[in-house]
């Protein structure tokens, strides 16, 4: 475990700086690898003390700050709220390897296809018009066929509002 301690506007005090190490010794329980924790000791407008404290933890940046009359007061705090912070993020990570080894291992399952029915048409040959005659005789909701003319592929079907659409591909001309 590293520890930095910075000072600003503040002369650099033995006691504190080992206080400080001391506490953030506390946080290497809470996390497997080894933290390069940098705290900075500031001193703000004469009496006020600011902890500002950042350390990074598998690619997660977590940082925090206290400001107190008291920096020992401040550094108490700061730690109360990392450990608090390190808890939540030990937890997430714990549930997150708990879903993981609950999936199936490496074979993906097969999803199942929205395709129910599979049905094979023949294109026949005719105008558009016969192509509406058929479909209302037929009662489906579409039919398939050739144009006569320019040989494409369409589709004839009826719309919510009772009329018929037609689709045309772009196919062969003559």
């Amino acid at each position: 475990m590293d520890i930095s301690i910075s000072f600003r506007h503040i002369d650099v005090d033995d006691g504190i700086k080992a206080y400080i190490e001391e506490k953030m010794a506390r946080l290497q329980k809470y996390v497997e690898p080894l933290l390069d924790i940098h705290v900075v000791l500031s001193l703000e407008r004469k009496y006020r003390y600011r902890v500002d404290v950042m350390f990074t933890v598998n690619g997660v940046v977590i940082n925090a700050h206290e400001t107190m009359d008291d920096p020992r007061a401040a550094v108490d705090t700061i730690l109360d709220k990392l450990e608090r912070r390190l808890t939540k993020y030990r937890d997430k990570l714990k549930k997150y390897r708990e879903a993981k080894t609950k999936r199936p291992g490496g074979v993906p399952e097969k999803e199942e296809s929205s395709i129910i029915i599979t049905k094979t048409m023949d294109a026949k040959p005719m105008d558009p018009e016969e192509a509406v005659m058929q479909l209302r005789a037929s009662g489906d909701q579409f039919m398939i066929f050739r144009e006569r003319e320019r040989d494409n592929v369409c589709i004839v079907y009826k719309r919510r509002d009772g009329k018929y659409s037609l689709i045309e591909t772009t196919g062969k001309k003559p």
